[in-house]
């Protein structure tokens, strides 16, 4: 027992490290099993986000700029990935290949990066091997790369290039250190800050990254020329600040070369439809509440019981300070009160974000953003917000790595005489560690329960029973099939809309739509789209202002099933007056109409059905009828 504790005690970081790696592995296990009947959140990623990517990677290698599968032809700038060199594995690999590769290593990557960063940050193994696991299985989506889960690494390698220099003492040898500074012993570390922004978005959450890591160096500067040491001294330091950013920002700027030069040269592209959106203010107190205590969608990290950590620790140390005359010796415990100041200004920098993304969005913010025509109106910086679930992980580990020094250094600071039995220590040290570990189970329970990884394991389980949309119900390449083979003609010499079905669906079977999702496309293409349904807009106020006022999916919308973009099969769903003008359906050259609900008006819009029954397999999630524009 006593050399298996020497290994571990010895090899404990490289143990943590291992098990992690193994358990990112072991996660992938139910989607390995399910291969493409896998349970995917479609919301974003299938239905949009995804075919960024296989346009992206058809067209890598071409002088290709207009991909004409969508919308009847989609400029580059439209379909961005947001993490660019996940591109790479759509080039090599089949879409659902390279989906669950992004997959597993977004689950490596936030594994490791959190557990480096808080073992970095307060020395606790056990404690950041558990939070890093929490944060491992925090429902990331896929398409959007490492955009959160990738930030710990971000941070860790900007604090590895500064680390020993921290302080503004430098050591003696200061001058030997810039010049190794470059070196290959820094090499890595750039590297990974430039994985980061090759494999994230700058819109979404790589400003706010920048914005991070450019306050930081401008504070070490200044305090750099406040100090009495010689500024020359504090060159190792700030050159590592000041080049991490200036490299995040290079790797940006080469990977999203079209968006930066429609937002700077709008006038060598073109005019975006989002410059007609109309934002709607909201509640900042709700607004306030959403963001500080479950997170904004795609940012949440379930983190209500750190709430209780909260509360706990400034109580502890409140009773320390209360009980420090009856000690025999004046002891503040420095070592356990340190990560407790840190989880301040921690939590100070959470507040601060919440309260930005709720006055963001307040009326008086979205009147001037809804008066402005240009960057103001089309950026949205609430997306800073992306920064929380890193911030809360942190949080925690400085917070649990305070209750794990408290007993320790209180011990301490007692003399013989004042000294607590032995019983009463054991029984003190069990309740604060049985407090960590009811904390880190309770927290990686509720994560648990909204993680991707539970539907899956659920069907596992129930097999057929489980019912829910996988990936092959979404994309229905059986049926697209048997579509192709009935109509029998090139799918490049004709084009689609949709209804009841995402128009995703269709141009992954290699359909051309004049259909679909993107948050960057052709003003123009908007106002000519609108002329196909503008009947459908003029009997529904909320489809109108969803189309008017948003219109980042560019779909056929009815008003009887208003924003219903999916039909299922057992619905047997009708449409009863659908109103489409076909003559500029004909004038765009679309000939079917493919639709998951029987149009029963199709005649008199001057519509026949290709065949009366409608394309479906048995199990097929919906069934879909293609009617031919005469």
């Amino acid at each position: 027992m006593k050399s298996i504790l020497s290994f571990y005690s010895t090899n404990k970081k490289h143990i943590f490290l291992f098990t992690g790696i193994l358990l990112s592995g072991l996660f992938m296990i139910p989607f390995l099993l399910l291969g493409t009947e896998s349970i995917i959140t479609y919301h974003d990623q299938l239905d949009g986000e995804l075919f960024s990517y296989l346009l992206t990677a058809r067209y890598l290698f071409t002088e290709i700029r207009v991909y004409p599968e969508i919308m009847n032809g989609l400029p580059a700038a439209g379909a961005v990935p947001p993490a660019p060199l996940f591109v790479l594995l759509y080039v090599i690999l089949k879409p659902f290949t390279a989906f669950m590769f992004s997959q597993w290593i977004i689950y490596l990557t936030a594994f490791l990066g959190m557990y480096l960063l808080l073992a970095k940050l307060t020395g606790k193994e056990f404690i950041s091997f558990s939070i890093a696991v929490i944060f491992m299985l925090l429902p990331f989506y896929p398409v959007y790369g490492l955009c959160i889960p990738g930030q710990p690494l971000l941070f860790f390698a900007v604090l590895s290039l500064y680390r020993g220099e921290l302080s503004l003492s430098p050591p003696a040898n200061a001058a030997k250190i810039s010049l190794r500074s470059f070196g290959k012993k820094r090499l890595p570390y750039y590297l990974l800050i430039v994985l980061y922004g090759a494999a994230s978005s700058l819109v979404l959450v790589g400003f706010a990254c920048l914005l991070v890591l450019g306050i930081s160096a401008l504070y070490r500067t200044i305090a750099a020329l406040r100090s009495k040491e010689r500024f020359g001294t504090h060159i190792p330091v700030l050159l590592s600040l000041w080049v991490s950013p200036a490299i995040l920002l290079t790797t940006y700027i080469m990977t999203n070369f079209d968006l930066i030069r429609q937002v700077l040269f709008p006038e060598t592209t073109y005019i975006s439809h989002k410059t007609e959106m109309v934002l709607s203010a909201q509640n900042f107190f709700d607004y306030f509440k959403e963001s500080f205590t479950t997170g904004i969608s795609y940012a949440q990290s379930y983190h209500t019981v750190v709430f209780f950590l909260l509360f706990l620790c400034p109580a502890l140390a409140f009773l320390h300070f209360l009980s420090r005359s009856r000690r025999g010796k004046n002891f503040p415990l420095q070592n356990a009160f340190r990560p407790l100041t840190k989880a301040f200004g921690i939590l100070f920098f959470i507040l601060m974000v919440c309260l930005f993304y709720a006055f963001y969005h307040e009326s008086f913010i979205t009147g001037l953003r809804n008066a402005s025509d240009g960057i103001l109106k089309t950026f949205n910086l609430d997306r800073v917000c992306w920064l929380l679930p890193t911030a809360w992980c942190v949080l925690a580990g400085y917070l649990l790595s305070f209750l794990a020094d408290f007993w320790k250094s209180l011990t301490v600071a007692f003399d013989d005489k004042n000294r607590p039995s032995k019983a009463v220590s054991l029984l003190e040290s069990s309740l604060l560690y049985g407090i960590i570990f009811a904390v880190l189970g309770i927290w990686g329970v509720t994560v648990l329960l909204h993680c991707p990884l539970r539907p899956n394991l659920s069907k596992l389980l129930k097999g057929g029973d489980y019912y829910a949309l996988d990936w092959n119900d979404f994309f229905a390449e059986d049926i697209f099939s048997q579509i192709n083979a009935a109509i029998g003609e090139p799918r490049e010499s004709y084009r689609v809309v949709n209804v009841g079905i995402y128009p995703a669906a269709a141009a992954y079977n290699g359909f051309y739509c004049l259909d679909g999702y993107s948050n960057n496309y052709p003003l123009e293409y908007k106002h000519t789209f609108r002329q196909i349904m503008e009947g459908e807009l003029n009997k529904s106020d909320y489809v109108r202002d969803f189309f008017d006022n948003w219109g980042n999916r560019c779909y056929i919308t009815t008003a009887e099933q208003a924003n219903y973009y999916t039909f299922e099969k057992k619905w047997n769903s009708v449409i009863y007056d659908l109103d489409l003008s076909t003559d500029k359906l004909k004038e765009m050259n679309c000939r079917y109409i493919f639709s998951a609900a029987y149009l029963m008006n199709a005649e008199e819009m001057g519509l026949s059905l290709l065949r009366e029954a409608p394309f479906e397999t048995e199990g097929s999630w919906y069934h879909i009828y293609v009617y031919v524009v005469n």
